[in-house]
């Protein structure tokens, strides 16, 4: 792209649109180091300015407010190696704002979409997930809403997220761990487990595993695996642990899944869900029981097998308050 601060004198800004638009976006040249910026003018004196931990801690980028004829938002770039990068990413954060009519929500979605730079400023052009990937991710996304964040709070849910990280367990809390499984509702009844380590029970914990029915949908009730991020995101951003965008979104990263990636056409359906304490009858391969000279182990069990160890999704919701009483 055309480098939009051309011309511009330090300490002067242009208009970037004279069209006729909700709210007013300024290229903006810094008057102290000549750093390019982007401002975002608050015209409304009744909007809250963003707290200082709402704002993003993005390498080579500031953000903060200033003070002129009106109160900014400044995005201020402080590596110009990187100009050309910065200039798509401003156009991108002013684009998700101008049709949103009021000031202040206008505001926390400009911020808000400023949280998912790695993947925007990275440029990746990796393919999407796979339909298996992306209901393995739901499955945990599910959990991780409907679970975890009405008993525990924000930040200690998605710490304790450890699935994209490619450890044994997806979630791992120091009372229990929980494995979390996706496939097609009404397909044949197995599940399979990828590895000696994934239900093996750890001392003083204890294990559970919830298998997902998920399938593809038309209905106006189904989302797509970017709604189910961006929601989240913004149960995240409107916490009180906003901070913990950025750890949330390097594991969605991790995973494969980028936001400009088109998911438009894969909306999904969670059908079924279906709960089990892994106990130690439980049917199970695990490295502790395994000779060592034995590696690499991946299997499938028959869930017909295991109704003796099925649970209500009561009884987990209760021993999930209990551990964090």
């Amino acid at each position: 792209m055309t480098n939009p601060w051309k011309g511009i004198s330090p300490g002067k800004s242009k208009l970037i649109s004279e069209k006729i638009l909700n709210h007013d976006f300024y290229w903006y040249v810094e008057d102290r180091n000549n750093n390019p910026c982007l401002l975002f003018k608050i015209k409304n004196q009744n909007t809250p300015l963003p707290q200082r931990n709402k704002l993003p801690p993005i390498s080579y980028i500031k953000f903060h407010m200033i003070t002129q004829d009106y109160r900014y938002l400044c995005v201020e770039l402080m590596d110009k190696t990187y100009i050309d990068l910065f200039g798509e990413f401003c156009n991108l954060l002013t684009k998700t704002s101008l049709e949103i009519e009021d000031e202040s929500t206008a505001l926390n979605v400009f911020i808000k979409k400023a949280w998912r730079w790695q993947s925007l400023l990275s440029k990746t052009k990796e393919k999407k997930l796979s339909e298996e990937k992306q209901k393995g991710l739901l499955g945990e996304l599910y959990f991780l809403e409907n679970f975890l964040f009405p008993i525990f709070n924000k930040k200690i849910s998605v710490q304790n997220w450890y699935g994209p990280t490619g450890a044994s367990k997806d979630f791992e809390f120091s009372k229990f761990q929980v494995e979390i499984k996706s496939k097609r509702s009404g397909s044949e009844p197995t599940i399979k487990i990828s590895s000696s380590n994934q239900l093996e029970i750890l001392k003083d914990s204890r294990l559970f595993l919830c298998i997902f029915g998920i399938d593809k949908s038309e209905s106006e009730e189904s989302s797509n695996l970017h709604d189910w991020c961006e929601k989240i995101s913004e149960q995240i951003f409107n916490s009180d642990f906003t901070e913990i965008l950025n750890d949330f979104n390097e594991k969605l990263n991790k995973v494969g899944y980028h936001e400009e990636q088109d998911y438009s056409e894969d909306n999904w359906d969670i059908k079924e869900i279906t709960y089990y304490e892994v106990k130690k009858e439980f049917p199970k391969l695990v490295s502790s029981e395994i000779p060592p000279a034995i590696a690499n182990v991946n299997y499938s069990i028959y869930m017909n097998q295991l109704k003796p160890f099925q649970i209500e999704k009561e009884d987990l919701i209760d021993f999930l308050n209990d551990s964090n009483s």
